[in-house]
């Protein structure tokens, strides 16, 4: 599950430094401050002193960081007194990069007020970047004794618990946060992914994640992060449509969005669909990683994507790209998925070796230039052109398991899932030894209630492929209800009920 480490920003804060910038520069008289005046201080000026200020915040808006601290000072010299001017230059100092004197005007700041918490919250954010972990907590908990109220502290205290494992105090604080705001959208979406996390460790039940998440989404319908976390909520719950459908979200909020393009083509792919799978595969390796960073995207492992488009490959009998990328793959693999892979090449060599001979009756640019424009039209919900186009490949190539799969899609699109797993079976049969078209049956068997036949056809893929690509909780509890269901069948024949 997600390790989101938040880098800490001061711009995070601006919102508020600006509200409080829309009001006149004001402080009590005190000499705190008195060591760091300049001994050529004119004296206080506070009108000068805001202007200053204000010119201080529009460089620090623009990233003029150099002229932030200038400003600050000029605006320091003339009010001393001010807490919020000492809190300007520790954030200006801290995003220039010298701590030094970050750390010293935070202090300043909060020798002038004890208690002022946005400064203390910001504090605890320096501290935090800086590797201080021990005193940054110490920093929120004393903003928490000061304001218990402030979501804020709550907040990154939560962060800073849930990425020491904590996830019990963790969830407490996002809980404390949101309490103090309904509406901290960041507190009710590591809140979900929290739970989550409790979950797939069996702490905790998934509908807890799912209604926080939910929340999440409600407050901010826009954001990639909460569909893509919200997908893999759904696929744990083996609800496929629904993380389908919330993969897609995520891509249209941003298309480049690397690890949604990856899930969704996992999805696809456990559906039987290899042509989506690809199809987003690659529109995942056009991102560049430096991309993913930068919006602080979970990351994909580049070597499993390449499996999985080479498995594509194959299925579609385009045996040369499937060897190529497998061998792309173990570059990238460790000693251990290098031997697995390496197996899978060795045996397609072979199988295109032997092959060589075989003559093909049709044109595979063509077929797989069809099965394309068929993607497409059924994407466009233009599914009677879909429904031509696949009848139109197995004109030409009956045996095409891609024309096949796709109308048993567009069955299921239409609700005839009678039809659709007629389809499905005789896709599986083209493909035997593709594990995928047996999960693909064990979903649509469990819409059309079938729960027993559903579990032996994932039980079919997990001797094919081995493990479960998902949390297994939902398929072992669909076969061990199955296994009652026969043991108390035995029993009431035995005892002649």
């Amino acid at each position: 599950m997600r390790n989101r480490s938040k880098n800490f920003s001061f711009l995070k804060s601006l919102a508020v430094l600006l509200m409080l910038s829309a009001t006149s520069l004001s402080g009590g008289q005190t000499i705190a401050q008195h060591e760091y005046m300049n001994p050529d201080s004119p004296g206080v000026n506070r009108g000068r002193a805001s202007a200053n200020y204000q010119k201080g915040l529009q460089a620090f808006q623009i990233g003029d960081y150099v002229q932030a601290v200038n400003f600050m000072k000029l605006a320091q010299n003339d009010d001393p007194s001010n807490k919020k001017v000492c809190h300007m230059l520790a954030l200006a100092y801290a995003e220039a990069g010298d701590t030094y004197n970050a750390n010293m005007w935070f202090g300043s700041a909060l020798t002038l007020d004890y208690n002022y918490v946005e400064c203390r919250n910001n504090y605890g954010l320096f501290l935090r970047k800086t590797g201080k972990t021990y005193e940054a907590e110490r920093a929120f908990e004393e903003c928490i004794k000061s304001s218990p109220k402030y979501p804020d502290a709550h907040y990154h205290l939560g962060e800073m618990l849930r990425d020491k494992g904590d996830l019990d105090s963790a969830i407490e604080q996002f809980n404390d946060a949101i309490r103090c705001n309904p509406n901290y959208f960041d507190a009710l979406q590591d809140l979900g992914l929290a739970m989550y996390q409790k979950y797939s460790s069996g702490l905790c039940d998934i509908s807890e994640s799912l209604q926080k998440l939910q929340e999440a989404e409600r407050l901010i319908p826009d954001n990639p992060m909460i569909h893509y976390y919200l997908g893999n909520v759904y696929c744990s719950n083996s609800q496929f449509d629904a993380a389908e459908a919330e993969y897609r979200k995520a891509l249209q909020c941003d298309a480049k969005f690397t690890a949604a393009n990856y899930e969704f083509g996992r999805v696809r792919y456990y559906r039987g669909d290899v042509d989506r799978c690809l199809l987003a595969m690659r529109e995942a390796e056009k991102v560049t990683p430096v991309y993913a960073e930068s919006k602080k995207y979970p990351a994909v492992a580049l070597d499993k994507l390449k499996c999985y488009k080479a498995a594509c490959c194959e299925v579609k009998g385009l045996g040369i790209e499937a060897v190529d990328t497998y061998k792309e793959a173990v570059a990238m693999q460790n000693s251990v998925d290098r031997v697995e892979t390496l197996a899978k090449i060795k045996s397609l060599e072979k199988a295109l070796r032997s092959g060589s001979r075989k003559k093909v009756t049709y044109d595979m640019a063509e077929v797989q230039a069809l099965v394309k424009r068929g993607v497409f039209e059924i994407e466009g919900g233009n599914y009677e052109a879909a429904k031509k186009t696949y009848g139109r490949i197995l004109e030409m190539y009956p045996e095409c398991y891609e024309a096949v799969q796709h109308l048993g899609e567009l069955q299921e699109i239409s609700g005839d899932l009678n039809g659709a797993i007629a389809k499905y079976q005789q896709a599986q049969a083209l493909r035997p030894n593709f594990g995928a078209a047996y999960f693909n049956l064990g979903v649509i068997l469990e819409k059309m209630g079938l729960a027993s036949d559903a579990g032996m056809m994932y039980q079919k893929f997990h001797e094919i492929d081995g493990k479960y690509p998902y949390d297994p909780r939902h398929i072992v509890s669909i076969q061990q209800d199955d296994v009652r269901k026969r043991a108390r069948e035995i029993e009431f024949k035995k005892r002649g009920y």
